[in-house]
């Protein structure tokens, strides 16, 4: 690895970072930011905008670059401003809760029985779909529940067939029946199913006796709960099995490694699709797919999984270095750097 130490090159806006100078009355204009448009051939449009403290702001904003608002407010207007935004913050903030609120494990135990009990009803429907697949663990976790499997690697397409199995089961209404036995009696038993990951749980287990949870007469698992009462008490409209990802067994790169699957589940649809929604406005939102479609960034293997500033990158990244030198200038305020790291590949013609 190598860096890069950055403060000023031959690019036409580098000039502008380091030899502007400060006003005392208000930010002078920032030369980068008239270097930047002539790089961006377009028809610039006149805008006006609140700074802080209400006062207000006008300028140009050209196609295919960023625009950057700069302004300098006094403590008390600086406050001001941020009291009010706080303010609508909460207000938004109380009406989206309005709209839908959804719960949470420690809110709803009714919701983590579901979603324990759906990781159990998942692990029955893969080992009734792939009859050599050996179970692992299966627990509730923050949106929904997720069982590791010993098995071969598995599909988008596999993941319907699971879930169509689940419904299945789901809708047969079968009982979860809780069974104390002693270790020797569970021991037998998974012997006899041939469960060895089952089997090393079971040995790190110092209290007897061991519980049991069945469904129905049809599975059964290691298991101290809790459930619901039976399958029936899920709504299979409000699960959803969502991803699958690759897990070493008890997170040992040097053990065997598994095929997790990630479920989620909710008290009802209403509350699915919510969850969903906001997953796809996360999805949306996401910086690190929104920058890289402007072409603001792209994130290379050859800086280590940092990011790299094309042509748009390049004068954003520069306005905002120069818009800071201009404003923290006859503060307290350190000069900013710029350190860009890369690995050896970089120099490698070949």
């Amino acid at each position: 690895m190598f860096a890069v130490h950055w403060m000023a090159t031959s690019h036409p806006l580098s000039s502008s970072v380091l030899l502007s100078s400060p006003s005392s009355s208000r930010p002078p204009r920032i030369p980068a930011l008239s270097a930047a448009k002539r790089l961006v051939p377009s028809v610039p449009r006149r805008l006006a905008a609140s700074g802080l403290g209400g006062s207000g702001v006008r300028g140009e904003k050209w196609g295919g670059a960023p625009s950057v608002r700069c302004a300098v407010a006094t403590e008390s207007a600086a406050q001001s401003a941020s009291t009010r935004e706080a303010e609508s913050l909460e207000e938004t903030r109380k009406g989206e809760e309005e709209r839908i609120v959804l719960p949470t494990n420690e809110s709803s135990d009714r919701l983590l029985r579901i979603r324990h009990t759906c990781a159990h009803v998942m692990a029955m429907a893969v080992q009734k779909l792939f009859p050599d697949a050996k179970v692992t663990i299966g627990p509730w976790i923050d949106n929904g529940f997720y069982y590791d499997f010993d098995m071969e690697p598995l599909t988008d397409k596999d993941l319907k067939r699971i879930k169509k199995e689940m419904d299945r089961i789901i809708g047969k209404n079968l009982p979860l029946v809780r069974e104390e036995v002693s270790k020797d009696e569970a021991q037998r038993r998974i012997t006899a199913m041939n469960e060895p990951y089952k089997m090393e749980i079971l040995e790190s287990i110092k209290e007897e006796p061991i519980t049991i949870y069945h469904i129905g007469n049809e599975w059964w698992d290691l298991c101290a709960g809790p459930h619901v009462e039976s399958t029936g008490n899920i709504n299979r409209k409000a699960v959803e099995l969502e991803s699958l990802a690759g897990a070493y067994w008890r997170g040992d790169e040097k053990r065997q490694m598994l095929q997790r699957i990630y479920g989620t589940a909710w008290e009802n649809e209403e509350q699915l699709k919510a969850y969903l929604h906001f997953k796809e406005e996360a999805k949306r939102r996401d910086h690190r797919r929104i920058g890289q479609d402007l072409d603001l960034f792209s994130i290379q293997e050859e800086a280590g999984g940092g990011l790299v500033t094309p042509g748009r990158g390049f004068i954003w990244n520069t306005v905002m270095i120069s818009c800071i030198l201009h404003t923290s200038q006859g503060h307290i305020f350190g000069r900013p750097v710029v350190i860009w790291t890369f690995t050896k590949k970089i120099c490698m013609t070949r």
